[in-house]
C-alpha cells in the first residue's frame, strides 16, 4: 500500500471527525459536517496540495466506502425494532402513508418533467421520500424529548416509511437498475419474500443458539466479532439471492438488536460498532459521497436541483403536517413533526452511491440528490427546535420546559 492512500485516509478521517465536531456545537447532525468537509474543504484545501484524482479512483479507499455501508446498515438495524413495527402509532402510520405517497408521486412528476425515465426515475421519486431514522433518533434523544408523544409519532413514522422505501429501492437497485418486465419484477419481490423467510427461520431457530454462544462470551470483543460475521452471513446470501447486500447487513442488525440487548456484554458490542462505524469508515464514507459532489454539474441542472429541493422539502413537510393536525395535533406540533419528516441524511447517501456506482443515476443527479440531503438534514432540527417550543408555549405538548438550550448534539447518521 502507498504512503500517500495512508495520508489520504487520515486527512479524509481528521477532516471529516473536525468538522463533524464543529457543526454539533450548533446543534448540527455530525453528517453535515462530514459531508461539508468533502464538499467544501476537500476540494478547495486538500485539492491544492494534493492530486484529488488518485483519493477518487484509489481502489483502497473505495472499499473502504463500500465497507462504511455493509457497517452503515447494519447500524442502521440496530436502530429498528421489528416489535416497534408492528406496534407503531397509529397516527405515524397514517403520516407514514402520506409522508411516502405524496412525495414519491411529485417526485416522479419531477423527474418527468426534466426527462428522467425508466428506472432513474423511479430511484429519483424514491430517494426524495426518504426520512432519515438513526438521524432523527439522534436527534430526538439529544433535545432530550425521546419520550415525548411527538417524538414517538415522529419515530414511527419515520421507521415505517423507512422500511417501506428500503424495500422499493433493493428493487429498483437490484441487477443495476435494468429496465424489467412484469415477470422479473415479480421474480425479484418473490426473492425478497424468500429471503424475508429465511431470515424469520434463521432468527426462530438458529439466532437462539448464537445468542447462548454470545452470552458465553467474556469479552465485548468476541461478541463483537461474532455480530460482524452474522452481518456479513447476511449480506453474503442476499447477494446470493440477488439482493443488494445492504439489504441483509440491514436484516442483520434487526436480529441482532432483537436478541443480543439482553446480552451482559452488549452495550460493549454497541460501543465498539458506534467506534468503528461512525469513528471510522462511515465519516470515509461520507466525505468520499461530498468530494464526489460536482458544483458545475449542479450549474448546469440548476432549475433540476431547485425543483428536487423544493419539492423533496415542501411535501415531506406538508404531508406529514397535514395528517397529524387531522388527527388532533397542533399546528406547531405539527409542523415540528413533518419538519423532522423532511430530513434525509445516511439512507438517502447510500442509495444514492449505489446508484451512482450502479451507472443509474449520473454525476449530475447523485450531486443534486446529495446536496438536497445535505440541505433537508441542515434545516430538519431547526425547524424543529423552533416549533416545538411554540407548540410547548401553546400548551399543544405537555412537557416540562421548552427547548430553549439545548444540549450539546451529537447527532451521527
Amino acid at each position: 500500500m502507498e504512503l500517500s492512500i495512508l495520508v489520504y485516509v487520515l486527512l479524509l478521517i481528521a477532516f471529516a471527525k473536525a468538522l463533524g465536531e464543529a457543526v454539533t456545537r450548533v446543534n448540527q447532525p455530525s453528517i453535515v459536517g462530514e459531508l461539508l468537509a468533502g464538499i467544501v474543504l476537500g476540494p478547495y484545501i486538500l485539492g491544492a496540495v494534493f492530486d484529488l484524482e488518485d483519493m477518487y479512483t484509489d481502489e483502497f479507499l473505495s472499499n473502504l466506502a463500500d465497507l462504511g455501508i455493509l457497517f452503515l446498515m447494519l447500524y442502521v438495524g440496530l436502530e429498528f425494532s421489528p416489535k416497534g413495527i408492528f406496534q407503531a402509532s397509529l397516527h405515524g402510520g397514517v403520516i407514514a402513508v402520506s409522508a411516502i405517497a405524496v412525495p414519491l408521486v411529485f417526485g416522479f412528476y419531477v423527474g418527468y418533467l426534466f426527462g428522467l425515465d425508466g428506472a432513474t426515475l423511479y430511484f429519483v421519486g424514491i430517494a426524495m421520500s426518504v426520512t432519515a431514522l438513526p438521524v432523527t433518533i439522534r436527534i430526538l434523544k439529544d433535545l432530550e424529548v425521546l419520550e415525548t408523544r411527538t417524538s414517538e409519532v415522529i419515530i414511527s413514522a419515520a421507521l415505517l416509511t423507512d422500511l417501506v422505501l428500503l424495500l422499493a429501492m433493493g428493487l429498483v437497485l437490484t441487477k443495476g437498475g435494468e429496465e424489467k418486465s412484469a415477470s422479473e419484477v415479480f421474480v425479484l419481490g418473490a426473492r425478497f419474500v424468500l429471503f424475508f423467510i429465511l431470515a424469520i427461520v434463521i432468527g426462530r431457530y438458529v439466532v437462539p443458539y448464537v445468542y447462548r454462544l454470545m452470552r458465553w462470551m467474556q469479552t465485548g470483543e468476541a461478541a463483537f466479532a461474532v455480530a460482524i460475521g452474522i452481518a456479513i452471513a447476511f449480506a453474503v446470501l442476499a447477494e446470493q439471492m440477488g439482493i443488494p447486500a445492504f439489504i441483509g447487513a440491514f436484516i442483520a442488525g434487526l436480529l441482532l438488536r432483537e436478541t443480543g440487548t439482553g446480552l451482559r456484554v452488549w452495550s460493549r458490542v454497541e460501543d465498539i460498532l458506534s467506534g468503528v462505524t461512525l469513528g471510522f469508515l462511515a465519516p470515509i464514507f461520507f466525505v468520499i459521497i461530498g468530494f464526489s459532489v460536482e458544483f458545475d454539474s449542479i450549474a448546469r441542472v440548476f432549475p433540476f436541483f431547485i425543483a428536487v429541493l423544493v419539492t423533496a422539502i415542501a411535501t415531506k413537510l406538508i404531508w406529514s403536517y397535514v395528517p397529524a393536525r387531522l388527527m388532533g395535533h397542533g399546528p406547531n406540533e405539527s409542523v415540528a413533526i413533518g419538519a423532522m419528516m423532511m430530513g434525509k441524511g445516511a439512507m438517502e447517501l447510500v442509495f444514492a452511491r449505489l446508484a451512482l456506482e450502479q451507472n443509474l443515476i449520473g454525476r449530475d443527479v447523485f450531486s443534486v440528490l446529495v446536496l438536497m440531503a445535505f440541505l433537508s438534514t441542515v434545516l430538519a432540527p431547526i425547524l424543529f427546535k423552533h416549533y416545538f417550543n411554540k407548540a410547548v408555549e401553546a400548551n399543544e405538548v405537555a412537557r416540562g420546559r421548552a427547548l430553549s438550550r439545548v444540549p450539546e448534539t451529537h447527532a451521527s447518521p
